[in-house]
């Protein structure tokens, strides 16, 4: 009887655990843990150890699917020179570069490669006694004339030379200097990146709880799988010391910065995707090193916490978890300008504060559906000073401003010829 009775109680508790509807979205974005959040917690940690084994006992040869434990290459030399574009519209290759040193010296560029010849290109440099110049077109990013294969057009140009090793960072053109936009000034920069440092993938090397935690909060079904296949982008991070001589009018200066790059590939990238993230790269005077962001991508993971600390000694640990809440940090558009926020890596909390020291905004894509502000930062962790820059991505619903076109009315013509 008390059997019976324990079976009936046991039936009725898990048909209404079952009706239990799941808590809406925040802000009707921002997916909440559901009633099966557990349950499919546990069954993603088990998918990933599995793909992450195959990764490395598997057959090394043969096409995979990459992500998720598993890599895109076998050889970094196949990953680290520029990919061939899918036949996808929105085909994408992509290398950034930020650097920042205890002085004050800060500096940004990146290019992602499109079809036809076409780069979102970008370069910042901020200099102690001048401020925070930016290169000729931003707020577009929109280049021409890329030859097949490199990474850089219009003055800008990132060249790998030695695989997971050493990079060439140029630029040669003007930049407007973002406190006065009528000053423009001539400058060429030219560094020498350089690394002895392993690479961080984010195919195989996020913490596994925290890629867990991301996929068991969305809503399971075919479509969503099928999405997660279909919009995975490898993208991958290193660390090192960027070497560069700056020229700006007739005056010279070398400076020695630490420094990040990574880069981004896959079938296609489709900002209209991406509702929001927000990265930080930090580079402590105590040598430590690290990358923390959240990621908002709706129809895959509407929080993805990612990044990584390398320690003084070289040391990789990953991201475990990042306090940071999207929708309580800039929702309105207007990230905060002063904040902190916590992360666990290793077995070490670390509190980050933020100041932001210069700001600016530039749009990626043919209609600037993904508005970027970037920020050049002091940082202050665990009571230890840093520089770096954090970036705040927002999805632009209102596409390309007209003033935009007031500016370069002969964008719209190279546009036409295309």
């Amino acid at each position: 009887m008390l059997l019976w009775c324990s079976a009936v109680l046991a039936l009725i508790s898990f048909i209404i655990f079952c009706r239990q509807k799941d808590p809406l979205p925040i802000s009707e974005v921002y997916k909440q843990p559901g009633k099966w959040y557990l349950v499919k917690y546990v069954v993603f940690r088990i998918v990933f150890q599995v793909r992450r084994w195959q990764n490395i006992y598997g057959k090394k040869s043969g096409k995979k699917q990459a992500g998720y434990g598993m890599q895109s290459h076998i050889s970094p030399v196949e990953m680290d020179i520029a990919q061939p574009l899918s036949s996808d519209a929105k085909a994408f290759d992509a290398v950034f570069f930020i650097a920042a040193n205890s002085a004050g010296y800060y500096f940004v560029a990146g290019t992602e490669r499109r079809q036809h010849g076409i780069i979102n290109g970008l370069c910042y440099l901020a200099v102690p006694d001048k401020g925070l110049l930016c290169s000729e077109r931003i707020p577009d990013t929109v280049l021409f004339g890329a030859a097949d294969g490199e990474f850089g057009a219009e003055g800008l140009t990132l060249k790998p030379l030695k695989a997971m090793q050493k990079w060439k960072v140029v630029y040669k053109g003007k930049m407007w200097l973002q406190s006065d936009p009528s000053k423009v000034f001539n400058v060429n920069f030219e560094g020498d990146w350089n690394t002895d440092l392993p690479y961080f993938n984010y195919d195989t090397d996020l913490h596994p709880s925290a890629v867990a935690r991301a996929i068991a909060r969305e809503t399971w079904s075919r479509e969503y799988f099928e999405t997660l296949k279909k919009d995975h982008q490898t993208h991958y991070e290193q660390m090192g010391v960027l070497n560069a001589t700056i020229k700006i009018e007739n005056e010279i200066r070398t400076v020695k910065m630490p420094s990040f790059r990574d880069h981004s590939y896959g079938n296609r990238r489709d900002w209209d995707l991406m509702h929001r993230y927000a990265f930080h790269m930090l580079f402590l005077e105590d040598g430590t090193k690290a990358t923390v962001g959240v990621i908002c991508q709706p129809c895959t993971c509407s929080r993805l916490e990612a990044g990584y600390v390398y320690t003084r000694s070289g040391e990789i640990l990953p991201l475990e978890w990042c306090d940071l809440e999207l929708y309580q940090y800039g929702e309105n558009g207007r990230p905060p300008t002063d904040y902190n926020f916590n992360f666990k890596a290793g077995s070490t909390v670390y509190t980050v504060q933020v100041f932001v020291e210069y700001e600016s905004t530039h749009y990626v894509g043919w209609k600037w559906e993904a508005r970027m502000v970037e920020r050049f930062v002091r940082y202050v962790v665990n009571g230890i000073p840093g520089r770096g820059v954090s970036e705040f991505h927002y999805y632009n619903k209102g596409g390309r401003p007209t003033s935009a076109a007031e500016k370069d009315p002969e964008w719209f013509k190279r546009i036409a010829m295309k």
